[in-house]
């Protein structure tokens, strides 16, 4: 599988654009939402008028019964939309890296994927448990590309962030002090959260945010901290789509010329785990949300560098 280096998604001012995230193997869920809101036919065709985007701020794998199911229905949408004249933009969450880091062999990520619903993703390409239990994620990663060979080389075609107007799109949030080139190559964006929807710092004014300013953004959509529905915080501009805490999963119409508490909803109840996350604490959570984003990182400057990566290009 190719560890090549995805840039940014820059969606056009013009589109008229749609939102989620953290949808986890929800298929079903997922489907219907797309079909409320007009952009497929229910299943796997792409039904929205041109200029309409749809930006998924990742999380799609792990927990929920169907996460290789979801990533080709993704994956094929994005498709017909960029022929269809408009985009389906897929982006990093952490999920997306433990997947692909817990596969891709480094232990600790292998730990952190089990830990949080990793079965369930092992379970959807057709795994029994008897299968990966102590079994070294060498060996599951090939069993996973024997049953299903798109899905890693698929996780790798995501983007780590999307912007449209002044909106950024990313899975856990903006960095505070970070700049964007930093931003861009360092998963921080992907386990952050309180440093960025709990900071005392409003978004995008104070000095904590300058770079994030200064490139143009002024409002931020989200996931990652499950809420019980929709949430705003830095007075409107930020929002959290991560609706899993209310059990349901939501789809998210952002207006041009609106503020992000002018969006319009709809939500779907989720479909029970396929996988429960083991037994964690609050505390273990904190560590993993502290420690995994430089262990990702270092994983991944790995791959890019190694020349037994298919399609290295040298960066």
């Amino acid at each position: 599988m190719a560890a090549l280096y995805v840039p940014p998604i820059q969606i056009p001012d013009g589109f008229t654009v749609w939102s989620a995230t953290d949808w986890h193997g929800q298929l079903r869920a997922a489907d219907r939402l797309l079909h409320a809101a007009g952009l497929t036919d229910g299943a796997d065709r792409w039904t929205a008028p041109p200029a309409t985007a749809l930006v998924v701020t990742g999380d799609v794998v792990d927990r929920g019964p169907d996460t290789v199911g979801l990533v080709r229905r993704l994956a094929s949408l994005r498709a017909q939309a960029t022929l269809a004249g408009g985009c389906v933009a897929l982006l990093w969450g952490n999920h997306e890296a433990q997947v692909l880091g817990g596969l891709g062999g480094d232990a600790r990520i292998f730990r952190a994927l089990m830990t949080f619903g990793g079965g369930a993703t092992l379970l959807s390409v057709g795994m029994r448990p008897d299968e990966w239990e102590g079994r070294s994620p060498a060996a599951i990663a090939a069993r996973v590309d024997e049953l299903a060979p798109d899905l890693l080389p698929t996780l790798w075609t995501f983007a780590p962030y999307a912007r449209w107007r002044d909106v950024l799109f990313v899975h856990g949030g903006p960095v505070p002090f970070c700049e964007l080139d930093r931003f861009e190559r360092s998963v921080d964006r992907l386990w952050i959260r309180d440093a960025f929807f709990a900071s005392p710092d409003p978004f995008p004014s104070a000095a904590a945010w300058t770079s994030y300013r200064k490139a143009g953004l002024g409002q931020v959509v989200f996931g990652h901290t499950p809420v019980e529905r929709p949430t705003w915080s830095h007075a409107g501009r930020a929002l959290n789509l991560d609706t899993w805490r209310g059990q349901h999963v939501t789809l998210a119409r952002l207006g041009m010329g609106q503020e992000l508490r002018e969006a319009v909803f709809l939500a779907e109840p989720a479909e029970p785990r396929a996988m429960a996350d083991a037994p964690v604490t609050s505390e273990e959570i904190r560590l993993f949300d502290t420690d995994l984003p430089a262990i990702v990182d270092a994983w991944v400057a790995g791959e890019r560098r190694s020349p037994d990566v298919p399609g290295h290009n040298g960066t």
